[in-house]
C-alpha cells in the first residue's frame, strides 16, 4: 500500500505541473530612477575579488564542473534538456534543476572578466524559481553599483543604466508576484526574496516605494522571529544555510540603514549577524565551515566563494568584521559559555557500549553551548570536537536536517578523526540524497535500528528521528538522548587527560561498538561531499 501511495503522489505531482508551472509573469513594470545613496560604497570596497580570482564566464564552474556557457537549458551533469513549456520545482531522479538555477543567478558577475552578457537568451527555466530570480536581482544591483564606480566589469544590456533600471524593475515585479511565503515551511527562500526587495527599494525611486518598503520591512521583522531561535541561530538546522542567511541579513542591514536608520528591525538584524559570526567562527577548522545539515553551496557574496575550496568561509567572517569594525566580540562569545545540568536517568540498567577512545586536546580548550540550534563544541585553535543534539530544523519538518542526532565531528593531531559527510545532491538522485542524510553516513550511535525507506516527496523531511535533548553539558561532560524510529538512545561524552570517551546506552536497541573511527580515511565514514554535487 505504501508503494502504491508513493506512486499516486508522483502521478499527482506530474499532473499538477503538466499544464504549466504556477509562476506568474507580471505584465506591467514601474519606472525606476536611481536614488542618491551611499551604502553601495561598502559593497564596492569590500565585496570585490582579487584580480587573480576573476573568472571567464564562458568557462565557469557550476557545482565544481566546468561549463562553456552561462545560459543553460540543460543539466550539464546529465545533459537533460528542460522544456520551456512544462516546468516544475523538481525533476525527481531525472535531472537537477538547481544546475540551471545556479547559472541563472548571475553571481559570476561579481568575479567575471570583461564579457557581454546576453540576457535576451535566458530560457524559461531561469524564471522557474522566485528565490533564484531574487538572487539574480541582487547581483544585477551589485553590478550597477560597480558600473557607477567605473570598475572594470562585464556588460549587460550594454551597461546602459536606463535599460538596467528597467530590467531590475522587471525582476522586482516578478519577485513580489511570486513570493514563497506559503506552505508548511516558510524559510530561507522567502528571506532571500525579502532581501532582494529591500535592496531594490533602498536603491531606486518608484511609485509606492515607501509604502512597500514599510510593508516588507515588517515582513522581514516577522521572519526574523520565525526563522531564528531566541539566541539568534537559524531554525534551518544547517550550518551552511546559517551562513547563507547571514549574508542576506548583511544586505538587509545596509539597505534598511540607507532607507531608515532608526528602523526597529536593525537591532534585531545586528544581534543575529553578530551571533552568527561567533557561531560560524567556532565551527571552522582551518577556515572550513563544518557541515551540519544540508549544504547546497549557495552564496550571495560570490566574490568570496572559492569553487576549488567550497567550505572555506573566512571571507564571510572578515566581511562581518568590516561591517562592525570597532565591536568588542567578547560579550557575544560569552553568551555561549554556559553549562547545562538537568535531572538524569539511571543508565545502569541499560545496555551499554564504550567506543574506542579518541586522543585530543593536548592543550587547554574551551566549550561552547549552541543549545537552541543543537550543537555543542569543545575546541582550541588546533583541535576540534563537536556533537549534534537538538531540534529538528524548520520546526520539526527537517527540510535541511539530516539523521545526525548524537553524531560527532573530531579534528586532532592535524587530521580528521570523524567528519560529517556533507550533502551530495538533492532531488536528481533521491537514493544518494538519502544516503548522505542517513544514520549510516554519520558518526552517531551504531545499532540495529532500521529506518524505513523514504520517497522523493520526503527528501526534504525527517520522519523517523526526533529532537535531541541535552541533559548535561560542561567543559568535560555531555549527556543527551534522541529517538530514532521511536527507539531512544543516550550518548555520554567524557573528556579527561587528553582523551574523549564516548559511551552509548539504550533500553530499546542492541548497540554496536566503534572499534575505530575515520582516522585512516580523513574522518570519512562512507562518502564525503565538500560542496553540492562534489562527491568523493
Amino acid at each position: 500500500m505504501s508503494s502504491f501511495k508513493k506512486f499516486l503522489r508522483k502521478i499527482k505531482y506530474d499532473l499538477t505541473y503538466f499544464f504549466g508551472s504556477n509562476i506568474k509573469f507580471p505584465s506591467n513594470f514601474r519606472l525606476f530612477t536611481r536614488k542618491d545613496t551611499k551604502f553601495q560604497k561598502f559593497i564596492n570596497q569590500n565585496c570585490r575579488p582579487n584580480p587573480n580570482e576573476m573568472v571567464d564566464v564562458n568557462n565557469i564552474k557550476i557545482f565544481g564542473r566546468y561549463s562553456k556557457q552561462y545560459v543553460l537549458t540543460n543539466d550539464i551533469f546529465t545533459n537533460y534538456k528542460f522544456s520551456n513549456k512544462k516546468l516544475k520545482p523538481a525533476y525527481f531522479n531525472v535531472a537537477d534543476v538547481k544546475v540551471p538555477y545556479e547559472a541563472s543567478r548571475l553571481q559570476y558577475l561579481q568575479k567575471a572578466k570583461s564579457v557581454n552578457i546576453d540576457v535576451s537568451s535566458f530560457p524559461l527555466i531561469y524564471w522557474n524559481s522566485p528565490m533564484d530570480v531574487a538572487i539574480r536581482n541582487i547581483n544585477l544591483i551589485f553590478h550597477l553599483f560597480a558600473l557607477e564606480e567605473n570598475l572594470e566589469i562585464s556588460k549587460i544590456l550594454g551597461n546602459n543604466k536606463e535599460l538596467l533600471f528597467s530590467y531590475i524593475s522587471e525582476h522586482y515585479e516578478f519577485i513580489i508576484s511570486n513570493l514563497e511565503n506559503k506552505g508548511n515551511v516558510v524559510g530561507n527562500h522567502y528571506l532571500i526574496e525579502l532581501t532582494s526587495i529591500l535592496l531594490t527599494i533602498a536603491s531606486f525611486n518608484f511609485d509606492h516605494d515607501k509604502e512597500e518598503f514599510l510593508y516588507y520591512e515588517n515582513e522581514l521583522f516577522s521572519e526574523l522571529n520565525n526563522q531564528f531561535y531566541e539566541d539568534g541561530t537559524s531554525f534551518e538546522g544547517s550550518t551552511h544555510y546559517a551562513a547563507f542567511v547571514t549574508e542576506a541579513l548583511i544586505i538587509c542591514k545596509l539597505a534598511i540603514e540607507e532607507f531608515n536608520s532608526q528602523s526597529k528591525v536593525l537591532p534585531k538584524i545586528d544581534e543575529i549577524i553578530k551571533t552568527n559570526k561567533i557561531f560560524l567562527t567556532k565551527l571552522m577548522v582551518n577556515g572550513e565551515l563544518a557541515q551540519v545539515g544540508d549544504n547546497d553551496s549557495g552564496r550571495l557574496f560570490y566574490f568570496g566563494f572559492d569553487e576549488e575550496a567550497p567550505l572555506q568561509m573566512t571571507w564571510l567572517i572578515d566581511l562581518i568584521d568590516k561591517l562592525y569594525p570597532k565591536f568588542d566580540w567578547f560579550e557575544i562569545e560569552q553568551k555561549f559559555n554556559f553549562e547545562i545540568n538537568s535531572d538524569t536517568p539511571s543508565l545502569q540498567q541499560m545496555s551499554k557500549v564504550s567506543h574506542k577512545k579518541i586522543k585530543i586536546f593536548s592543550k587547554d580548550y574551551e566549550s561552547y553551548c549552541f543549545n537552541d540550534f543543537g550543537l555543542y563544541v569543545w575546541r582550541n585553535n588546533d583541535e576540534y570536537f563537536s556533537l549534534r543534539c537538538g531540534p529538528i530544523g524548520q520546526n520539526g519538518i527537517g527540510g535541511h536536517s539530516h539523521y545526525d542526532q548524537l553524531s560527532i565531528e573530531c579534528y586532532s593531531n592535524s587530521r580528521w578523526i570523524a567528519r560529517d559527510p556533507g550533502t551530495g545532491t538533492y532531488t536528481d538522485d533521491i537514493k544518494l540524497r538519502n544516503k548522505f542524510r542517513s544514520l549510516e553516513f554519520h558518526w552517531g550511535p551504531k545499532s540495529n535500528i532500521k529506518i524505513p525507506k523514504e520517497d522523493a516527496f520526503d527528501c526534504f523531511r525527517l520522519n523517523y528521528m526526533g529532537d535531541g535533548h541535552t541533559l548535561i553539558f560542561n567543559k568535560n561532560n555531555f549527556l543527551g538522548y534522541a529517538e530514532f524510529n521511536g527507539k531512544r538512545i543516550y550518548r555520554k561524552i567524557s573528556i579527561y587527560d587528553g582523551e574523549v570517551l564516548i559511551e552509548d546506552f539504550s533500553h530499546d536497541v542492541d548497540l554496536e561498538e566503534y572499534t575505530s573511527w575515520g582516522e585512516d580515511n580523513n574522518g570519512i565514514k562512507v562518502l564525503f561531499s565538500n560542496g553540492y554535487k562534489r562527491v568523493s
